[in-house]
């Protein structure tokens, strides 16, 4: 499930990275892998911390809680400092990156997460509760030769 999240995220964001952030193509792979990996990190880290009411929230069609927005504003931050630091893209082009894909991917998971009833966790639980195939890691790997940066 995961895997075909984040290749639907890069099916529908890919180009718009190329063209309005300025990010070559051959980098869409690393990027999508490194987004992916802060939300797991972020996401399964509110989980495990039992903020599960605020993901509930941030990945809803209502309002955010102010919890709801400290999580996404972390995400944002780990995803501008795990492509600057670890990816070496500029901060201008990382912010654009930001700009574009996280939307994109909360709209996703927002959309998965909306299968069920409000008050049921379980589509957060399969894509974000463990590192395993069915996991966020998991999926990574599967999608990405290489891992999470390739090779």
């Amino acid at each position: 499930m995961l895997e075909q999240l984040l290749n639907t995220l890069k099916s529908e964001i890919g180009g718009n990275l190329t063209s309005q952030a300025n990010l070559p193509a051959e980098h869409v792979d690393n990027v999508i892998s490194a987004i992916g990996g802060v939300a797991h990190r972020e996401i399964a880290g509110q989980m495990t911390s039992g903020n599960l009411s605020h993901l509930m929230s941030l990945f809803s069609d209502k309002p955010n809680s102010e919890g709801a927005n400290q999580i996404q504003s972390k995400i944002h931050s780990g995803v501008l400092s795990e492509l600057t630091g670890n990816l070496g893209i500029s901060p201008e082009i990382s912010g654009k990156i930001a700009a574009v894909a996280l939307p994109a991917l909360i709209a996703l998971i927002t959309k998965k997460n909306n299968t069920t009833p409000d008050d049921d966790p379980s589509p957060l639980a399969e894509l974000f509760g463990g590192t395993g195939a069915g996991g966020l890691m998991g999926g990574v790997s599967k999608i990405l030769p290489g891992g999470l940066f390739g090779k």
